[in-house]
């Protein structure tokens, strides 16, 4: 017999803070929706806890502490958003060898369940580790994702792309779509970056650089017409940035940029159509209330 929803206590044992988009949206956009919910990054405010999620935490101390827990019979689950034992993906990869893999390997062992992103990061951990494993979407806090945003036509557009700084050379994928863009539609591309990334070869469009901020990111994007996603074919990564400006009332462009940029752009109306389907479709499917409980039920079982 599973335990009463209403009366478990979950943690949440998250890997950073409010600024690690990871634990923003895996973490601090859940917890506030389940009752009996709590984050810290410290173990020791989590000791009455029926059950903790181990968001991207695999290091001794944690494992030490998973060890305490499923000793007095609680849950221990983990969260991973990257392959971080995969040497192929080097930005997120964490060198899993001597004492770090055996670290990492028994809080896998020491888990009832691991939550991933996305179906294709479900199928690499699957295809390394025996652990059970379940995806978890990523989704956002309504609350804090409003929308206001009216459509109209402009002399001069904006389009603009958000991301780490690790993933700025990806927009090259979409630079011959958005060159012949401009022959045909005049904009300027905003490219909201962490600190330290680096400048990609000029377009010959106006480009503005501009350091990406917590506290004002989501006005940025409400700033803009549109937003392109340029991720790579076959990621493992989740649509996240397309959902955020989704939720924000701001279409997203993912592929065929120059077709789709230009269908959007010539036309407020199809902006604002896209616009509240999209928000909808959020609403039903990307609110991270849904994800709290699918939490609580993953905990009661």
């Amino acid at each position: 017999m599973g335990t009463d929803r209403r009366s478990l206590k979950i943690g949440f044992l998250q890997h950073g803070r409010e600024n690690s988009a990871g634990t923003r949206v895996r973490v601090l956009y859940v917890v506030k929706y389940i009752e009996n919910g709590i984050s810290s990054r410290n173990p020791d405010d989590l000791t009455d806890c029926d059950a903790v999620i181990f968001q991207k935490r695999y290091k001794k101390e944690d494992v030490i502490f998973a060890r305490w827990l499923r000793s007095q019979g609680k849950k221990v689950l983990m969260d991973l958003c990257d392959p971080v034992w995969d040497k192929d993906y080097p930005a997120v990869y964490f060198d899993i060898t001597g004492d770090r893999q055996e670290d990492f390997e028994e809080l896998l062992d020491l888990s009832e369940l691991v939550m991933v992103c996305t179906p294709r990061l479900k199928e690499m951990f699957d295809s390394q580790y025996s652990v059970k494993s379940k995806v978890l979407i990523d989704r956002f806090d309504l609350a804090i994702h409003r929308f206001d945003k009216v459509h109209t036509q402009k002399d001069i557009y904006t389009i603009l792309w958000h991301g780490n700084k690790f993933n700025v050379p990806s927009l090259d994928l979409a630079r011959d779509g958005l060159e012949k863009l401009y022959r045909d539609i005049p904009f300027k591309l905003v490219i909201v970056h962490e600190t330290g990334a680096k400048r990609l070869e000029p377009f010959s469009f106006d480009t503005e650089y501009k350091v990406w901020d917590l506290q004002t990111i989501n006005d940025e994007i409400r700033k803009a017409d549109i937003t392109i996603n340029t991720h790579e074919p076959n990621t493992y990564k989740s649509n996240g940035k397309t959902v955020k400006s989704w939720a924000l009332g701001i279409p997203c462009v993912e592929k065929n940029f120059y077709n789709e940029c230009k269908r959007l752009l010539i036309s407020a109306d199809t902006r604002n159509r896209e616009a509240v389907s999209k928000r909808q479709l959020v609403e039903e499917e990307y609110d991270s209330r849904i994800s709290a409980e699918e939490i609580k039920d993953i905990c009661s079982i």
